[in-house]
């Protein structure tokens, strides 16, 4: 109880704070207070206007003790105060801050390290009345016991699906700008997931947890969140002074902060700055409900720092300031009102952390490593680790009980029936012991010349071997009566070096302009590409050597020895001796033998280990780079001598309140003279579906040349415009454009190879239209995307080469396409 100690009074509404953390309650209106904490300090503090601040000394030895407060008044006569409109006062305070950024912004530090201790958990919550009638949810209501229940802190039931430790050491260099991340221990407890090396990385230490709100814009969920003490915080948000608050042995003013407009991408929350240093001390940041975010109805971040000092110099002053409690929890929404929740929620804590060590920059190479024994169990090393490390944060009775409701739920047949249906979901492979099935989205396809194209593939995993990879597939049509098949053969020397050697092999039907190597790796574009009239056909083996390595991260470099055929089930002739114009004998098929080497440069890439498969997270802000130069060998078998460089580079830019721009640009060159399935055939869709990255507006080898520059750009607006429309802004729409352009050309010899003279059944060959080097081909796109969350349509014009082409195929000028995807 707090009085005060000349009349006795109960004294309402005074601040009690456990001194040393970040506890503590208001008295009631009769001076009464409870405290409940897990971890004591020494004191408990007590303060209120106009008495003296009371201290008093805490039994820690006691699990329950009473303490009452006598205060002593402390007040002085005021005069006269007049308050006149001026400036917020808390500008003063964040200019301050944003002032003192270089003296207390952890990326002043040249280096510095530390341990983590990392807990993840996710429930299912807000199942509606209509999904818990789903056959599955029944079963598993069956399968629990009827005692086991847990409630969010909304009163809504809660039902585990995971739980994770992660103890990792985490090291971090300012210049280079390199970090790395040791995982020393995981164990995970969860339905659909393998206590295994990909879910430590993606679960374990830093990885999900880093945000720097000295920053401009904060990162989360793909999308770029203005910060409220980043460099425009008074563009984004309305700020208030509240308090002058203690923590700690710090007293910090206390800023709430709210978005002025609250469909943007910002935050509402309070955030604590020092008043000596000016430093960011702590910070709790929600997502507001009406922001422009897709699945999220609530997400919090809240940030604990504290001064750090230069381990090495011994000066005892403070250096900066870094992170040492991190919380982050979210609740997500599927689509509809009777979708499913999810809760999830993730703890760091971090500890025994060294400043300006710096290490050669060959020791960050590798940003992830789990280590060998990372997923062996050690009660030992856990109880250390929660003891030591965790803290207050460590397992406590409420994730015990979490852990044996995820045991019964895996022990339901009909979760485990489920959970294969999900492994197929999300990696399009069904785990079989040490081989994957797959990838299923490959498996059928219906087409005018196979019919019906049945395929079956598989690889094999780190349980088969951790060096061997195997791949293969048959695939079968019910139409041409062939079968096709692709096998390939790898070993892995090094996995941070990235290092291995392989031979492949492959008979199969492929689409001209349409390869793996053409597409660039948009594996979907290229599976519904065998679906419908399959124009430009032909039949290929191909044979393959290769060996791949990364001498320096983010330098991946590829040597490839081999041979391929080309033989066309379209009506197609070149000539032999282009010379003798229309006396040169003719031929359909070609042979080509060749070798090539490639480099791709790919700075500050991230990337994470599933087994034998290596899984790239993108860059931050820097520019993917791929060069390669080919040689075809008439000498190793093949039909020509020829020279050709290609260049590739794409790239997404981060442009503020502005959105985001994505670019891909290509470029290649050859000077030799060759048939034109062996040039540059540019990749059209003349599909319904939007696919980015091609020429919405070409027909398949519309344009083929043998010199040419593309570029591809595609511009987000987010809610920039849409969430300044009344009527558009509640429906989270978001605007979306894009430019296609394509400079390209032929040379006079490679055109004169072709010829138009009939095939011997009478047939006119097909003809490749080219491009005028003066005059790019074009077309530009708009459109919505976000429409229910998940459908975009978009609008293609084509503005130049709107005249027939050589096969007399109209050219249709506008065109209204549909894409669909998940993002938030």
């Amino acid at each position: 109880m707090v009085t005060d100690a000349r009349t006795g009074e109960p004294v309402p509404f005074a601040s009690v704070v456990l001194v040393g953390s970040r506890a503590g309650t208001l008295t009631d209106d009769n001076g009464r207070f409870t405290l409940t904490v897990k971890v004591l300090t020494d004191s408990i503090a007590v303060s209120s206007l106009g008495y003296a601040m009371l201290r008093q000394f805490v039994d820690k030895e006691r699990p329950t003790q009473a303490l009452d407060f006598k205060l002593t008044p402390a007040g002085n006569a005021l005069q006269e105060v007049v308050v006149r409109a001026g400036e917020n006062p808390a500008f003063r305070v964040l200019r301050q801050l944003r002032k003192n950024r270089t003296v207390n912004d952890r990326n002043r530090l040249a280096a510095y390290e530390g341990d983590t201790y990392t807990k993840t958990s996710v429930a299912l919550s807000h199942v509606s009345a209509r999904m818990s009638q789903n056959p599955l949810m029944k079963r598993v209501k069956e399968g629990m016991s009827q005692a086991d229940s847990m409630f969010d802190d909304e009163g809504n039931r809660l039902l585990p699906l995971l739980l994770s430790e992660s103890v990792s050491r985490y090291y971090v260099r300012s210049n280079p700008k390199v970090r790395r991340e040791d995982i020393r221990k995981t164990r995970i407890r969860g339905v659909a997931v393998d206590d295994a090396g990909l879910s430590s990385q993606l679960l374990g230490g830093t990885n999900l947890v880093s945000q720097n709100f000295y920053d401009n814009y904060i990162p989360i969920l793909g999308k770029d969140f203005a910060s409220p003490t980043g460099d425009n915080w008074k563009n984004w948000y309305h700020f208030f002074l509240a308090d002058t608050t203690q923590l700690g042995d710090r007293i910090c003013y206390e800023i709430q902060f709210d978005p002025k407009r609250p469909e943007d991408l910002a935050f509402i929350g309070k955030v604590w700055i020092d008043t000596s240093t000016f430093a960011l001390c702590q910070i709790e940041a929600r997502i507001g409900d009406r922001a422009n975010l897709n699945y999220v109805r609530k997400l919090t971040i809240e940030q604990e720092l504290e001064p750090v000092t230069d381990s090495l110099a011994g000066s005892g002053q403070p250096s900066g300031w870094l992170p040492v409690s991190l919380k982050l929890t979210a609740d997500l929404t599927g689509i509809g009102k009777n979708s499913l929740g999810m809760r999830a929620e993730l703890t760091m804590r971090s500890s025994h952390l060294i400043i300006n060590k710096i290490r050669p920059v060959s020791f960050y190479e590798q940003p992830v490593e789990p280590v060998d024994t990372v997923t062996t169990p050690n009660d030992a090393f856990w109880a250390s680790a929660q003891r030591d490390l965790a803290g207050p944060d460590s397992l406590g009775r409420s994730d015990r009980k979490a852990e044996r409701m995820i045991e019964q739920l895996r022990a339901i047949p009909a979760v485990k029936k489920a959970e294969a249906v999900g492994q197929i979901a999300i990696t399009g492979f069904y785990k079989l012991g040490g081989f994957d099935l797959g990838p299923y989205p490959y498996m059928l396809a219906a087409n005018s010349l196979e019919g019906l194209r049945i395929r079956l593939g598989f690889r094999t995993n780190d349980d088969f071997s951790r060096h061997v990879i195997l791949r293969g597939y048959l695939a079968y049509g019910t139409y041409d009566n062939q079968f096709k098949y692709g096998a390939e053969a790898d070993y892995l020397f090094s996995r941070q070096r990235w290092t291995l050697v392989g031979v492949r092999m492959s008979y199969d039907l492929e689409r001209l302009g349409i390869t793996p190597e053409l597409v660039g790796g948009n594996r979907m574009f290229y599976a519904l590409s065998r679906f419908g009239k399959y124009r430009g056909a032909y039949r290929t083996r191909v044979q393959e050597a290769f060996f791949r390595t990364e001498p320096v991260r983010g330098i991946l470099l590829t040597a490839t020895l081999g041979s391929r055929t080309f033989d066309p089930t379209f009506p197609f002739q070149y000539r032999l001796q282009p010379e003798l114009g229309d006396l040169s004998p003719l031929r359909s098929d070609i042979i080509d033998t060749y070798w090539s080497v490639e480099a791709r440069l790919a700075r500050k890439e991230k990337y994470i280990m599933d087994g034998n498969e290596r899984i790239t997270l993108g860059t931050k802000r820097a520019p993917v780079l791929t060069i390669r130069y080919t040689h075809g060998a008439r000498s190793m078998g093949g039909g020509y001598s020829y020279d050709r460089l290609t260049l590739r580079a794409q790239q997404s830019l981060r442009l503020g309140p502005l959105g985001r721009l994505s670019y891909l640009l290509t470029a290649g060159y050859t000077p030799s003279t060759i048939p034109v399935p062996l040039l540059f055939p540019h990749i059209g869709n003349p599909t319904p579906l939007l696919t980015t990255n091609t020429f919405n507006r070409m027909q398949f080898y519309e344009f083929v040349s043998d010199r040419f520059v593309a570029i591809h750009m595609q511009h987000r607006f987010e809610g920039l415009l849409f969430n300044r429309i009344p009527a558009i802004r509640k429906l989270n729409w978001r605007l979306v454009a894009n430019v296609d352009a394509l400079w390209g050309s032929m040379s006079k010899a490679n055109q004169a190879i072709e010829t138009s003279k009939p095939l011997p059944n009478g047939q006119k060959p097909i003809r490749f239209g080219t491009l005028d080097s003066s005059t790019p081909y074009l077309e530009v796109g708009y459109g919505i995307e976000n429409i229910f969350k998940i459908l975009r349509l978009q609008a293609i014009h084509r503005l130049t080469y709107l005249d027939p082409g050589p096969n007399g195929l109209p050219v249709n000028r506008f065109a209204i396409k549909a894409a669909a995807s998940l993002g938030f």
